[in-house]
C-alpha cells in the first residue's frame, strides 16, 4: 500500500513516506483563524489556461487551485463540527519513527464503542482522514482545543486491516502528555492510557493527495498522453493513423463487424466502437478519442460493448470514472454482457475482470452481481485455495494418493493413530475406523474440498494463469468424482479375462491422469498471501475498473495499454492526470457530455479558476473531433424536443422505439399531466432552509399531492410506476423527503426517488417532477440558471416530465427558463396548478398554514381562551409545522396546544410513566411530543409546558430516546418538580418554588394569579440536542395573551 512505504537510510533507520507531504504540511500550517478565513487565498488563484507550453506549466497551473479547494473543503466542515464523528483515544504513544520537529508520528488505540456504529456515521477512521485532536467532543469551534493548543490537526497515516481501531497518525504539533496519565512500559516507552482525547473527523484528503502526487511525480512517469494534450492540435484525433493505413494495420475485419451485430447498435454507436478498436493497436502515435454521449443515447451500452470486444482481444484496459456509482454502473453492464455471451464452467473468464476500491463507499454488500469481480472478495476466496496444508494442491495430492493406493493411505492412518496413542498417555481408547469407513470418510471430505476449490480457481484466476484446457479438466474431474463411491476407490485394479481393465478402474485411472495434469499445469506457489493475491489479480487481469483517484494504485502494477474514462466531462482535469500517467499507456478514450454537469467544486475562487473543468471539455474548446452518439432511446419526443433544440442544435434523433404510439403513457386524466407540462404555481413564497439553501413549501405540498395521486392509480390499476422528484436545492430535497417519508417505498410496484440534480445525473424514471423552488418578484433564480444543471434535470424522464414553477419569476430573468416557459406556452403545454381542483385545495391549505405560521413567527397575537400555563414552542416544533403545510392538521396541533395551556389535560396524565416526555396522537400518522419543564422566572422556579416536536409516529421512539438523555442531566429535585401535578378541580395548574427552596416539602403554591403567556423559543441548538439545562433559555420571541381565566381557587380577574 502506498501509505505504508518505507525508505531505508544508510544509517539503517527507517523513515515513513507520507504521500502528498507538501500538501499536508500546507494544511498543517493553517491556524484556526486561517482555516475559518474564506478569503485566505483571494487573489492568489490564477485561472487555468486553455493551452500550455510544457508539462511543467501544465502541472503547476493546478497547484494553487487545488490548495484553495482543499482549504474550502476544510472550511465547509467547521459549521457542522458539533455533528462530526468523534473517536475517543484509549491509548497514545510516540511511534518508532517519531522525530522532532516534523515527523510527529503517534500510535493510537481508539476506544471501541457502539456509538461509532450508529446513525450512518463512519464506523472507523480511514487512511488520509484529516482529524482534529481535541480534549472533548466539540460543540462549538472554540472546543477544537488540545491541552494548551487552540488547534491541533493530525493525518491518519495507517489503519490496521485486521484491527481498525489501531491507527498511526501524523500530528501537526506535539501532543502534550500530562503527567497524571503517563506511564512507562518495560521497553521504556512513554504511553498515555485512558486519556481524555478525541479524534474529530474533518475531511478525507485521499483524492487531493493523489492529485498532488500526480502533479509532483517523484519518479519517471509516462507523460506521452499529457504531452499530447498541452496545446490545440487536431492531430490528437485526426482519424486513423496514416502509417497504419499505409500498412493496412488498421483495417477492421468483417469478422469484427459481425461480432457487433447481436448487440443491435445504431450506426453512430457502431462507428464509435470501431474507431476506438482500430486505434488500440497503433504503435506510431498516441491518440485520445472523444465519444460524445448526450442523455439517453446509450452511452453505457456503447462503453460496455466496446469493453467486451477489448476483453476478447485481450487488450489490457483500465476503465475509470469520477464516482463509485459511475464505476459500478459500467462494470455491472460489462459483467452482464460477459455472463450472457462468453462464460463457461461456472464463470471461467471472469478472472480477467477486476473491480477495486473502497468497499464501504462502493457499498459492495448491496451489489451481489459484482461480488465475483471485486478484488477484496476475490482475494478472500482464493486465499483459501492457496494454503500450503489445506489448499487446492494439497487436496489434489491427497486425492491422488487415495485413488492410487487406498490401503497404503489407510496404513499411514493407523500408524499415526498408534503414534498419537503412545505420545499421549491420557488419550482415550478410541477405536480406529475400519478400512471401508476410513476410505468413505476421507474420499467424501476430499471430494467436497475439490468440488469447492476447482470452481473457485476457474471463477477467480485470470485466464493467463489458468488455461481453458485446465479449467475444462477441473470441470470433468469434478463430474467424475461426483459419480464415484467409496467402493470405486477401493477397486484393486484386477483385469478381466481379455486383459482389459474394469470400467470402474478405467474411470479411476482417467481421474488420476487429469488430477496429475492439473497439478503440473498450474505454475503457482502452494501458499500465497492475500496481499500477493491482490497483486497477482491486478497484474494479470485484462479489464480493470476503479475511480480515477484509485487508479494511483496501478502505478506499480503491470503496464496498461488503453485507458477508458467514463463520465469524463465530470472529472476534474487535474484528477485525470492520475490515470493518464500510468506505465505503458498509449491511448485514451474519453466518454462524456460537456453539456451536462461538471465536477463539483466547493471553492468559489477555485471554480472561477476552472478547476472543475474536465480534459474532455478543454479539448472540445480547442476544437478536437468528437464522435457523437446521435440517437436517444429514453425520452418521449415531447420531452426531448426542448433540450435537443436548446443544448444540442437538433443533432439528436428520436429512436423509433420512443416515437411509437405505445410509448405515450397516460398516468393521470387531467390534461396538465401529459408527456410534457409546465405547471405554474403563482403563489410567491420562497424561504431559506438549512445552509442558506432555498425551499418552497407550497411546491413541496403540490409535489406530495401529485405523488399521492400517482400512488392511488398504481394501487388501483396494479400498474408499475417509478417517480423521480428533482430539485436543484438541497433544502427543497430535504423538505420533500420529510413530507413524503418512506410510505411509498415498500418494495411494491410504486417507487419514489427524491434527489438533487447532481444526484440524478445518469439516472432515469418513468415520471420526473421538477420543483424549481424560486418564487419572488425580483426574478432572482440563482444557480437555477446554470444550463448544464438544467439540461440534466430536463432529460431524466422516460414518459412524463412535469415542471413546477412560478412563471413570473422564471420569465423575469434572461436565462434558459424564460425560453422554456415560452416554449411550453407555444406548444400548449403551459398549465395553472389551480386548474386541478385537488391541487387548488392543496395550495389553499398550504397558504393558509403558512399565513398562520407567519402570525406565530411575526409576534402577532394568538388568542387562547382561559390560558393559565406558559407554553414554550421549540424551534423544531415550528419547523415541523412548516413541513406539514396542512392547515387542517396545523389547526389540530394548535388546538391541542391551546387545550394544554388551559390546563385541560388530566386525561393525558392518567397513565403512569417514569418518563417526563408525553406523546399525543394528532392523526393516524403524526404525533406531538411535549413535557412539563422548569424555568427560572422572577426569583422562582416555574412549571411550564414545553412543546418539542410534531413528527411521524414511527419516529417517536427514537426521538424520545434522544430527548430523554437531555432530562438525565437534571437534578433529582428538578425532575421531581417536573413530575409534580397540582390539580384544582378539573384543571392542572402550574406550580412555582422560590430559588432557595430545596427541601422535600418545598411545594409552595400554585400560580393562582391568572395569566396567559405563549413564548416561542428560538433555540440555538436543534431540538434533539438542546443546550445543557444549566444555561438559562433565552426567550427571543415572546408575547402576552391576556384573557379571562376562572380558577376554582381564585376570583375572576381581567388583565389588560
Amino acid at each position: 500500500m502506498m501509505h505504508q512505504l518505507w525508505v531505508a537510510k544508510e544509517n539503517k533507520t527507517y523513515e515513513r513516506i507520507v504521500k502528498g507531504r507538501d500538501l499536508v504540511d500546507i494544511v498543517f500550517s493553517w491556524s484556526l483563524r486561517d482555516a475559518l478565513n474564506s478569503n485566505l487565498y483571494k487573489g492568489q488563484v490564477e485561472k487555468i489556461p486553455n493551452t500550455f507550453s510544457s508539462t511543467k506549466e501544465y502541472f503547476e497551473s493546478f497547484v494553487n487551485p487545488l490548495i484553495e479547494e482543499t482549504h474550502a473543503a476544510l472550511l465547509s466542515s467547521m459549521p457542522t463540527i458539533r455533528r462530526a464523528q468523534a473517536f475517543k483515544f484509549w491509548e497514545i504513544k510516540p511511534a518508532k519513527d517519531f522525530k522532532h520537529p516534523k515527523n510527529l508520528f503517534y500510535k493510537v488505540t481508539l476506544q471501541k464503542t457502539l456509538e461509532n456504529m450508529t446513525n450512518g456515521a463512519r464506523k472507523q477512521l480511514e487512511v488520509n482522514d484529516l482529524i482534529a485532536v481535541t480534549d472533548k467532543r466539540p460543540i462549538r469551534i472554540e472546543d477544537l482545543r488540545c491541552s494548551n493548543e487552540p488547534y491541533l490537526l493530525a493525518l491518519v497515516c495507517h489503519v490496521d486491516e485486521d484491527f481498525p481501531h489501531l491507527i498511526t497518525i501524523l500530528a501537526s504539533k506535539p501532543i502534550n502528555f500530562e503527567n497524571e496519565y503517563t506511564q512507562r512500559t518495560k521497553k521504556g516507552e512513554v504511553v498515555r492510557k485512558n486519556v481524555s482525547l478525541f479524534g474529530v473527523y474533518l475531511i478525507n484528503m485521499m483524492t487531493n493527495i493523489r492529485i498532488w502526487e500526480a502533479l509532483y511525480p517523484k519518479q519517471e512517469r509516462n507523460l506521452k498522453l499529457i504531452s499530447r494534450v498541452l496545446q490545440s492540435n487536431n492531430e490528437v484525433d485526426a482519424g486513423s493513423c496514416v502509417l497504419c493505413k499505409e500498412n493496412n494495420e488498421s483495417v477492421v475485419s468483417h469478422h469484427l463487424e459481425r461480432l457487433l451485430r447481436p448487440f443491435k447498435l445504431n450506426s453512430s454507436q457502431k462507428d464509435a466502437i470501431l474507431r476506438c478498436l482500430e486505434t488500440k493497436d497503433c504503435d506510431h502515435c498516441n491518440n485520445i478519442k472523444l465519444i460524445w454521449g448526450p442523455p439517453g443515447t446509450g452511452k453505457t451500452k456503447t462503453t460496455s460493448v466496446l469493453l467486451l470486444n477489448l476483453l476478447k482481444m485481450r487488450c489490457r484496459t483500465l476503465t475509470c470514472a469520477p464516482t463509485n456509482i459511475a464505476v459500478l454502473e459500467v462494470c455491472s453492464r460489462l459483467v452482464k454482457l460477459v455472463s450472457e455471451s462468453s462464460l463457461r464452467f461456472g464463470g471461467y473468464g471472469l478472472g480477467d475482470i477486476v473491480l477495486f476500491g473502497n468497499k464501504e463507499r462502493m457499498k459492495i454488500k448491496d451489489r451481489e452481481d459484482l461480488n465475483d469481480v471485486f478484488l477484496e472478495y476475490r482475494a478472500d476466496e482464493l486465499f483459501n485455495c492457496f494454503q500450503a496444508m489445506t489448499g487446492w494442491r494439497a487436496n489434489v495430492n491427497l486425492m491422488i494418493d487415495l485413488l492410487s493406493d487406498p490401503k497404503e493411505v489407510y496404513r499411514k492412518y493407523l500408524f499415526s493413530k498408534e503414534c498419537a496413542k503412545k505420545d499421549d498417555k491420557y488419550s482415550s481408547n478410541e477405536t480406529p475406523l475400519s478400512f471401508e469407513e476410513f476410505v468413505q470418510q476421507r474420499f467424501s471430505i476430499l471430494r467436497s474440498e475439490l468440488h469447492h476449490k476447482f470452481p473457485t480457481l476457474c471463477l477467480h484466476l485470470p485466464t493467463s494463469l489458468l488455461s481453458f484446457r485446465v479449467a475444462k479438466k477441473m470441470n470433468q474431474t469434478n463430474d467424475l468424482l461426483r459419480d464415484f463411491s467409496a467402493s470405486d476407490v477401493m477397486v484393486n485394479g484386477t483385469k478381466k479375462d481379455n486383459g482389459r481393465l474394469k470400467d470402474d478402474d478405467t474411470r479411476k485411472q482417467a481421474c488420476l491422469e487429469m488430477l496429475r495434469e492439473i497439478c503440473e499445469s498450474i505454475n503457482l506457489p502452494d501458499f500465497i498471501s492475500k496481499f500477493e493475491l491482490k497483486k497477482l489479480c491486478l497484474a494479470n487481469a485484462y479489464l480493470l475498473f476503479c475511480t480515477a483517484s484509485s487508479s494511483a494504485k496501478l502505478h506499480f502494477s503491470s503496464p496498461i495499454q488503453l485507458l477508458v474514462i467514463d463520465e469524463a466531462a465530470q472529472l476534474k482535469e487535474c484528477e485525470s492526470a492520475i490515470p493518464l500517467q500510468l506505465p505503458g499507456l498509449q491511448h485514451a478514450i474519453l466518454i462524456g457530455d460537456e453539456k451536462q454537469l461538471p465536477a463539483m467544486i466547493q471553492s468559489k475562487f477555485a471554480s472561477e479558476a476552472d478547476l472543475g473543468r474536465s480534459l474532455f471539455e478543454r479539448l472540445v474548446l480547442l476544437g478536437q473531433n468528437k464522435q457523437l452518439l446521435n440517437m436517444q432511446y429514453r425520452m418521449h419526443p415531447s420531452i426531448s424536443l426542448f433540450p435537443n433544440r436548446e443544448f444540442y442544435d437538433m443533432k439528436i434523433l428520436d429512436a423509433h422505439s420512443v416515437r411509437v404510439r405505445s410509448y405515450e403513457k397516460k398516468f393521470l386524466p387531467e390534461k396538465m399531466y401529459g408527456p410534457y407540462s409546465f405547471i405554474n404555481i403563482a403563489y410567491r413564497r420562497e424561504q431559506f432552509g438549512e445552509g442558506h439553501s432555498s425551499k418552497n413549501v407550497v411546491e413541496v405540498s403540490v409535489v406530495a399531492e401529485i405523488v399521492s395521486k400517482l400512488y392511488s392509480v398504481s394501487r388501483k390499476m396494479g400498474r408499475s410506476i417509478s417517480v423521480g422528484v428533482i430539485s436543484p436545492y438541497k433544502a427543497q430535497v430535504f423538505a420533500i423527503q420529510e413530507k413524503i417519508g418512506e410510505k411509498y417505498n415498500t418494495g411494491g410496484k410504486f417507487t419514489v426517488s427524491v434527489r438533487s440534480v447532481d444526484g440524478f445525473q445518469g439516472g432515469e424514471e418513468d415520471i420526473i417532477i421538477i420543483s424549481t423552488v424560486r418564487s419572488n418578484g425580483k426574478g432572482t433564480i440563482g444557480f437555477l440558471s446554470n444550463q448544464q444543471r438544467t439540461n440534466v434535470a430536463l432529460t431524466r424522464a422516460r414518459f412524463c416530465l412535469w415542471i413546477l414553477g412560478n412563471e413570473a419569476t422564471l420569465t423575469n430573468n434572461k436565462s434558459v427558463w424564460r425560453q422554456l416557459v415560452d416554449d411550453a406556452k407555444a406548444r400548449d403545454c403551459f398549465h395553472d396548478a389551480e386548474d386541478d381542483e385537488s391541487l387548488a385545495k392543496c395550495i389553499e391549505r398550504s397558504t393558509t398554514a403558512l399565513d398562520d405560521l407567519d402570525k406565530l413567527q411575526n409576534k402577532k397575537l394568538i388568542s387562547f381562551e382561559n390560558s393559565i400555563w406558559m407554553v414554550l414552542l421549540s424551534n423544531e416544533f415550528l419547523k415541523s409545522l412548516e413541513t406539514i403545510i396542512d392547515s387542517e392538521i396545523n389547526k389540530r396541533v394548535m388546538s391541542f396546544v391551546e387545550k394544554l395551556s388551559n390546563g385541560n389535560y388530566q386525561q393525558e396524565l392518567e397513565t403512569e410513566s417514569e418518563n417526563l416526555l408525553r406523546q399525543h396522537e394528532i392523526d393516524d400518522g403524526l404525533s406531538l411530543i411535549w413535557a412539563i419543564d422548569i424555568i427560572k422566572k422572577q426569583n422562582h422556579h416555574l412549571q411550564v409546558l414545553k412543546i418539542w416536536q410534531v413528527l411521524p409516529s414511527s419516529d417517536v421512539s427514537s426521538a424520545t430516546e434522544r430527548l430523554e438523555k437531555v432530562y438525565k442531566r437534571y437534578t433529582k429535585v428538578k425532575i421531581k418538580r417536573c413530575k409534580y401535578i397540582c390539580s384544582q378541580g378539573d384543571l392542572v395548574v402550574p406550580m412555582r418554588w422560590p430559588f432557595d427552596s430545596t427541601s422535600k416539602n418545598d411545594i409552595v403554591s400554585s400560580v393562582s394569579r391568572s395569566f396567559a403567556l405563549l413564548s416561542v423559543v428560538d433555540d440555538d441548538e436543534a431540538v434533539l440536542a438542546p443546550k445543557p439545562i444549566k444555561k438559562q433559555l433565552k426567550l427571543k420571541k415572546m408575547w402576552k395573551i391576556r384573557r379571562n381565566v376562572q380558577l376554582s381557587t381564585s376570583n375572576s380577574k381581567n388583565l389588560k
